[in-house]
């Protein structure tokens, strides 16, 4: 079995952001409940309880899609983010890492999956400070973290793991 080295998930978005997204949808709720009133529709209904579904379920959704899950193995590091598969890189692909400060706004132009100065970065709001993975093929990535130590420690440790 893979031994799981390190793992953290992060906000993609400041909470600032998310909860701005939840107040949206909860007021979009309330004005369906209101017009489903003013056109007779219960929201008893099957027809009112559908929408209202809907809106909650796009909610959380958009929640799902603010995180950025990392997974150091022995043998991989794993990106996803919210509900979609980012990236899958073996340890044997990797060159080296190194820490790193940033600014997401500056150097990436915002949160998320981005393309910035320093290449493709995985930034997730609330932090400055990365880790850049540099593979053997001369490209890098950067991926934000909020405990840079101990996921520059499980690189380190995975790496000398993989025979060179």
């Amino acid at each position: 079995m893979d031994a799981e080295l390190y793992h953290e998930s992060q906000t993609v978005v400041p909470s600032w952001a998310a909860l701005a997204t939840a107040a949206l949808c909860i007021t979009i709720s309330a004005i369906m409940i209101y017009m489903f009133a003013e056109d007779g529709i219960d929201a008893d209904s099957a027809e009112g309880i559908a929408l209202i579904l809907g809106v909650v379920l796009t909610m959380a959704t958009a929640f799902a899609l603010f995180l950025i899950r990392i997974k150091v193995t022995v043998t991989h590091v794993s990106l996803r983010v919210g509900i979609i598969k980012g990236r899958l890189v073996p340890m044997s692909d990797i060159e080296r890492t190194s820490a790193e400060e940033f600014s997401a706004l500056r150097d990436y132009g915002g949160w998320g999956i981005k393309f910035g100065k320093g290449g493709w970065g995985y930034i997730a709001a609330g932090t400055d400070k990365g880790i850049r993975i540099h593979l053997k093929d001369g490209k890098s990535f950067l991926i934000s973290t909020k405990r840079s130590f101990e996921f520059e420690s499980a690189m380190r440790m995975a790496l000398r793991s993989v025979k060179r």
